[in-house]
């Protein structure tokens, strides 16, 4: 095999290794059997991935950090919480994933398909232009950026169109050395801190 082929094979598998990896750097959860108002499921491509539980007031009911594995299986007791709505949240650093689980006195209902699934807003910042993505995405994003005095610079409805949003913002340093960047998707809201020193 000549030089040219080896390093034509060589690229070819950087680009398939990279692709896969790209593919495969996201968690998935997959919702299990519900038994005795225990709650099971399992997490794929778990590297840091917090887990939680909370009720309809936000109350945390249950927590759990997942740091490096393939693979887990989890369960939760429901057996002892109040009638009512709860949501399973799995987030890492890229998304989130929320479920709907029903607590009544005779069973526990846990949706298979999330209620949301959100991919976390990318930034690229170099000196003051700042470039926002986020993939993924239906429905609208609300884009707000202001300052540690809550002075607003911008603020802004999204319709996303194929799935992307693609913003740059050119920050003036003039107007302050710290900006705040806010991005508001169903109910969840994704803060960065901007620091032009």
């Amino acid at each position: 095999m000549n030089q040219l082929m080896k390093l034509s094979l060589l690229v070819g598998l950087m680009f398939f290794s990279a692709g896969v990896m790209g593919r495969d750097k996201d968690f998935s959860v997959s919702i299990g059997e519900v038994k005795q108002k225990t709650i099971r499921f399992g997490v794929s491509n778990a590297r840091n991935v917090s887990l939680y539980i909370y009720n309809g007031d936000k109350g945390e009911v249950f927590s759990d950090k997942i740091i490096n594995l393939d693979s887990v299986e989890k369960s939760y007791n429901m057996s002892d919480m109040a009638s009512g709505t709860y949501y399973l949240v799995a987030e890492s650093d890229s998304k989130i994933e929320k479920y709907k689980i029903t607590v009544d006195e005779k069973q526990v209902l846990i949706d298979h398909s999330p209620i949301s699934a959100i991919t976390k807003p990318e930034y690229t910042i170099n000196k003051n232009i700042v470039k926002l993505k986020m993939s993924d995405v239906t429905g609208n994003v609300k884009v707000s950026i202001s300052d540690t005095a809550n002075n607003t610079y911008y603020n802004n409805d999204h319709v996303v169109k194929n799935g992307l949003i693609d913003l740059t913002f050119d920050l003036n340093p003039a107007n302050t050395e710290t900006y705040i960047i806010n991005v508001e998707k169903d109910g969840d809201n994704f803060s960065r801190m901007i620091s032009l020193k």
